[in-house]
């Protein structure tokens, strides 16, 4: 029995608008393209088309009254029903429960990791609630250097803020799990110490009067779960960045507000900038490691969506509460950083495979694992939708058309294509796609400080005409990108865990020519294709085309943020964030800002600067039971002692660095050269 805050009436009338408009509108354009299509009789490939066009209109649809459900609640005003809010005199008292703000990191820049933490930081501090929080810097980071520039930049970071015994950092030797692993391992060590747990990643930012409110929403609501903040993508300069930004800004609050309309407290964990009930997430979100070798078996990577699922399925809800606002991020800076983390993102989803008929779960854990599952296998269904057109057509251009058929009539018949009709039903399904865009914009442009902030009006939508050209010429790249990681995974190919590219870099043309020859050469075939079947075709298929064979030049120039500090001066793509920064923004922007003493060599570091050896064995006595491979610490010890640290491997110095009794000795005056 799931236990509900919110009445079983409102959101079984959401929900019913929602899916049942979405079911209604697939099954009129499925039936107007099979009329389309039977004018000379359905012919397999075209029985084939029929299929996957249902299904890649179906997640069209869904997305666009989900988009129109968003509109209505953010015009119509007034707050999700189902969450209690804290009324005046709750709002000024002091909050009852202790929170842990906690940031999983793996071999990220120190400087901006811990200028987000100490711009947090500041934040909940001004709001007079800081007794209430501790922080948290949780590393998994597997490079000696990362390691020891992160211990210096947490006691700098304490030094400045008077943190000590409030901001907190631990590095884990043993990487197992990855982040739910970091997570789960604080669950253990200090999870009985705090109610609520909010997570952050590497490039996360929060306000400290979004923390607050969050932590009061978890005391009023005590059968919450999780609530999950959406954050703004901010702090980028590339085109390709401020191209996300400008989209997030503009249509993500209409897509978040949507899936909170509907979904309401079976909504969905994205990973970071959320709180949790810390004694909940404990006892219940443990994940199972799944059988079998990767890509679909071993840890799950894409965690929290099976965290949410096992939360719901104890009982509690799992909300997205848009209007909650100072919850930010970071966008990849071009497109190839894009697909690197999309490829993780893509093999974790389709692991959900595995779970959506696990035993206990919600009906709505059940459709998030087949939405994940799906945001994924759309691009290889729309693929493979463009492939079957083709075979269609080109079967149509050798089929004799049949001008008598079986039953007797005076006249042939004469197969006629209704042309209309095809550019009708083209017509819907591009209008579908962009009304979420379209209503977005209109809900911007109807704030004249929120327009104003962002260029203006006519800059607004000049950027929003922009945003879609480029992202139209942008989506077929990534529809082939996403098909590669489906098709991959299918084969069993594995991804490995690396950190994501999140400073502003230019993309070599090399690099851009060797990732993207295939989409060139696929666009080139595809044109041929076209025109050698049904010259007619082409213009259907021009933005398709057109994207492949410009991908090369496209990545590359989005890729600059001389680009984009040019449009920006411009007016193009600009966003309130940047235009009027928040505090908590410009602070951690100001932080970043400052140069970190750089660390070439962990070990050298360790050994020769007393501060960072004394600062070194001091966590490591803080953090006991960290495993030491035999083998290659006595092969350390030994070059060590015959004084030839140049000759340490990367694995040999992370064996020196966890041993004590090592970094002593080899401190000793005996053995400097």
């Amino acid at each position: 029995m799931y236990a509900h805050s919110f009445s079983p009436g409102t959101a079984g009338l959401r929900r019913t608008c929602v899916l049942g408009l979405t079911v209604l509108s697939t099954l009129a354009a499925t039936w107007e393209l099979l009329r389309l299509l039977s004018t000379r009789g359905l012919t397999a490939p075209e029985l084939a088309m029929t299929v996957l066009f249902t299904l890649c209109f179906a997640w069209i649809s869904l997305s666009c009254w989900a988009a129109i459900a968003g509109f209505l609640q953010l015009v119509l005003g007034g707050r999700l029903p189902g969450l209690k809010w804290p009324d005046a005199g709750e709002e000024a008292a002091p909050l009852k429960r202790r929170t842990a703000v906690v940031m999983p990191i793996h071999n990220e820049d120190p400087s901006a990791v811990f200028a987000n933490v100490q711009a947090t930081y500041e934040s909940v501090a001004a709001t007079g609630h800081l007794e209430s929080f501790d922080f948290y810097v949780l590393s998994d980071s597997t490079r000696a250097e990362a390691w020891v520039a992160e211990e210096l930049a947490w006691a700098e970071l304490c030094r400045r803020v008077g943190g000590q015994g409030r901001i907190f950092y631990r590095r884990r030797s043993d990487n197992t799990g990855k982040k739910a692993g970091n997570l789960a391992d604080f669950c253990e060590r200090w999870g009985r110490r705090y109610d609520f747990m909010v997570v952050l990643d590497a490039d996360s930012l929060m306000s400290g009067d979004t923390l607050v409110r969050m932590a009061r929403l978890m005391e009023l609501n005590p059968r919450v779960g999780i609530l999950q903040a959406p954050p703004q993508l901010v702090g980028r300069s590339t085109l390709f960045a401020r191209l996300q930004q400008f989209a997030g800004r503009v249509y993500g609050p209409i897509v978040a507000a949507g899936a909170a309309a509907w979904q309401l407290g079976e909504s969905n964990y994205w990973g970071h900038n959320a709180i949790l009930r810390v004694a909940a997430f404990t006892e219940h979100c443990g994940l199972p490691v799944l059988p079998g070798q990767q890509p679909f078996g071993g840890h799950i990577l894409s965690h929290d969506f099976v965290e949410a699922a096992l939360m719901r399925r104890a009982g509690y809800t799992v909300w997205l509460v848009p209007e909650l606002g100072g919850s930010y991020e970071q966008p990849p800076p071009h497109l190839l950083a894009y697909a690197q983390r999309d490829r993780r993102w893509c093999q974790g989803n389709l692991q959900h495979l595995r779970l959506v008929l696990a035993g206990g779960l919600h009906p709505f854990s059940r459709g998030h694992f087949l939405m994940g599952v799906m945001s994924y296998v759309a691009s290889p269904l729309w693929l493979l939708f463009l492939c079957v057109g083709l075979v269609a057509a080109l079967h149509d251009r050798f089929l004799e058309p049949e001008y008598f058929p079986a039953h007797r009539t005076l006249f042939p018949v004469w197969p006629t294509f209704d042309s209309e009709g095809a550019l009708r039903l083209m017509a819907v399904s591009l209008f579908m796609l962009l009304l979420p865009k379209a209503l977005g914009l209109a809900l911007v442009l109807g704030q004249r400080e929120q327009a104003t902030l962002m260029g203006g009006r006519l800059r607004l939508v000049l950027s929003a005409l922009a945003e879609s050209v480029l992202s139209t010429l942008l989506a077929p790249v990534m529809m082939l990108f996403q098909s590669h990681f489906v098709f991959g995974t299918l084969l069993g190919y594995r991804v490995s865990w690396t950190s994501q590219q999140r400073d502003d870099e230019d993309l070599p043309w090399a690099e851009a020519a060797r990732r993207h020859a295939v989409h060139t050469a696929v666009g080139g075939v595809l044109a041929i294709v076209a025109l050698t079947v049904f010259p007619g075709l082409l213009p259907w298929l021009s933005p398709v085309v057109a994207g492949l064979l410009l991908s090369i030049p496209l990545s590359v120039w989005t890729a600059r943020a001389s680009l984009g500090t040019w449009a920006a001066k411009r007016g193009l793509f600009l966003i309130p964030e940047e235009s009027a920064p928040p505090p908590v923004v410009a602070r951690a922007h100001e932080l970043a800002g400052r140069e970190l003493e750089p660390v070439g060599d962990g070990l050298e570091r360790v050994l020769e600067d007393p501060r960072a050896h004394a600062l070194h064995l001091a966590l490591l006595a803080s953090s006991p039971g960290a495993s030491v491979t035999p083998l290659t610490l006595a092969s350390a010890r030994r070059k060590l002692m015959e004084r030839r640290p140049e000759q340490l491997s990367a694995q040999e110095k992370l064996a020196v660095l966890l041993d004590a009794e090592t970094l002593e000795e080899a401190r000793r005056p005996s053995l400097s050269p």
